[in-house]
């Protein structure tokens, strides 16, 4: 055990490491401070290039800017009141009122501290559970991981149930893309449509390039990313002392990342809920519940705190299980795979140097990013002063070099084009993109899952509910599809009562 970790810090440590996950962290914070792009453009922009590095280096990049994105969308959030993540839009209801009040540097440091420490408490949350949960989850065999996987593809489903017909089409359009090309068991051709290219599948690496990287600039040279582009901040750096106050917030802090990485852990959850909660929680606790709302930098801990748990969070069900819980990391799932290593209980005991290099390594991207945003911090700032038209078409181009160098293919290149088309509409129509990278990520997984199953089952998949563990999953999913349904019609009651 000792080794591993001795072994994991020094490559965790190792040049190319250190400036993969420098490199990944500052485009994290770039595209995290950018309204309308956020980490998910960062890392499919990066993902062709990585291929080209060990697993760990590759992880490392990727892992910074996903870090980073959260640690940047605070940034805009606080100074213009514009969120550059989505989660970061509860940290401006406190934030901007605080800037607002000339207390800037106090909102920033409250901010900067509550990503930082949250980030922190949820990779030692990640390094206590990964190892058990990876011992539960040794027993799991064909019929646990697709009753697992059953439950990933319902919680997002019920995560976006609002628009639950279009996240139910969306999630089949994923399963279908799956499916697409030679099936590794009959070898069968399926809807190749007699073309040669479309025998090896659609890699999931164009597929999320498109959608997230080119359907998003496609948004953005339509739009301006900023109406009001006036950064309201007097110093470069950050004032060291403010952070000094705000540490007497500790126990929010704590809290928000305990709780940021649980809703983390949950499939289909995501950052905006575990920003949420980590907020009421604060504000419940909080023996000034009246400053909520109108400026006080314990609602920016809490906030911050909260989204930032959610990478390590969500790194627990991909490292142990093999599922990703949202299109984040299944794009980590993606660089996995191409590497020919497979996430799962046997992980930690195959690849124990890689799993320690991860966490100093996530350990280390989060100190990082919180030294280059206390150093540099109004530099940083005036990143939303760059023209969106520009931006779009240096991130379009820098895309399409990066996937054609994958495999030397146009076909690639001409997936992630219409993919790009798909998003862009399906962006502009508000329809929850997530389902379809999920589905074309689950979709293979769960298709060779319930192929074991029913070969274990003679045929049959009645073996689900002979064990335990798929029983109990079975009772979660039910809970999970009919819980929401029921507290949504007691708070529409609840309205309609009052008026």
């Amino acid at each position: 055990m000792i080794e591993h970790l001795i072994a994991g810090s020094a490559a965790a440590f190792s040049a190319g490491n250190l400036l993969a996950l420098s490199f990944g962290t500052l485009v994290g914070i770039v595209v995290g401070i950018l309204p309308g792009l956020g980490p998910m453009v960062g890392m499919v922009v990066l993902l062709p290039f990585s291929f080209a590095f060990t697993p760990d280096v590759a992880l490392s990049l990727l892992l910074g800017v996903f870090c980073g994105g959260y640690f940047g969308g605070a940034v805009p959030a606080v100074l213009l009141r514009t969120p550059g993540v989505p989660s970061s839009i509860v940290t401006s209801f406190d934030g901007y009122p605080l800037t607002q009040q000339g207390q800037a540097q106090k909102a920033l440091s409250a901010t900067l501290l509550g990503s930082f420490g949250g980030g922190v408490i949820s990779v030692i949350i990640l390094i206590f559970l990964a190892p058990l949960l990876a011992h539960v989850a040794a027993s799991f065999g064909p019929p646990e991981y697709f009753t697992v996987a059953v439950f990933g593809v319902t919680l997002v489903v019920i995560a976006f149930r609002e628009q639950l017909s279009r996240g139910i089409i969306l999630l089949s359009l994923g399963f279908f893309f799956s499916t697409v090309g030679i099936d590794g068991t009959t070898l069968s051709q399926r809807f190749c449509f007699g073309t040669l290219s479309m025998q090896n599948g659609l890699d999931i690496v164009p597929v999320c390039l498109g959608l997230f990287g080119i359907g998003q600039t496609l948004l953005l040279i339509e739009r301006e990313i900023m109406k009001d582009k006036d950064i309201q901040l007097s110093r470069s750096t950050l004032d060291f002392s403010q952070l000094l106050q705000v540490l007497r917030y500790w126990k929010s802090l704590i809290r928000s990342g305990v709780i940021g990485t649980f809703v983390g852990l949950l499939p289909g959850t995501g950052s905006i809920l575990a920003s949420f909660l980590s907020y009421d929680a604060a504000k419940r606790l909080s023996p000034e519940k009246e400053k909520f709302g109108k400026g006080t930098p314990e609602g920016c801990i809490a906030s911050e705190a909260g989204n930032n748990a959610v990478p390590a969070g969500a790194m627990i069900p991909l490292l142990t299980l093999g599922i990703p819980g949202d299109a984040l990391s299944a794009v980590l799932l993606g660089v996995f795979t191409i590497n020919g290593i497979y996430p799962g209980p046997l992980l930690l005991v195959k690849e124990p140097v890689l799993i320690n290099t991860l966490y100093v390594s996530m350990l280390l991207i989060n100190v990082m990013a919180f030294i280059i945003l206390v150093i540099w911090l109004r530099p940083f700032a005036m990143i939303v002063k760059v023209p969106s038209k520009l931006l779009a078409v240096l991130i379009m181009v820098i895309s399409m070099i990066g996937i054609y160098a994958v495999n030397n293919r146009l076909f690639d290149a001409g997936v992630a084009i219409v993919m790009g088309v798909l998003g862009y509409i399906l962006l502009r129509l508000g329809w929850p993109i997530v389902n379809l990278v999920m589905g074309v990520v689950l979709g293979e997984i769960m298709e060779n899952r319930l192929r074991e199953t029913m070969s274990l089952g003679d045929g049959s998949l009645g073996i689900l509910f002979e064990r335990p563990i798929c029983l109990f999953l079975m009772g979660l999913t039910l809970c999970v599809v009919v819980f929401p349904f029921i507290i949504d019609k007691q708070k529409k009651n609840k309205r309609l009562k009052e008026h």
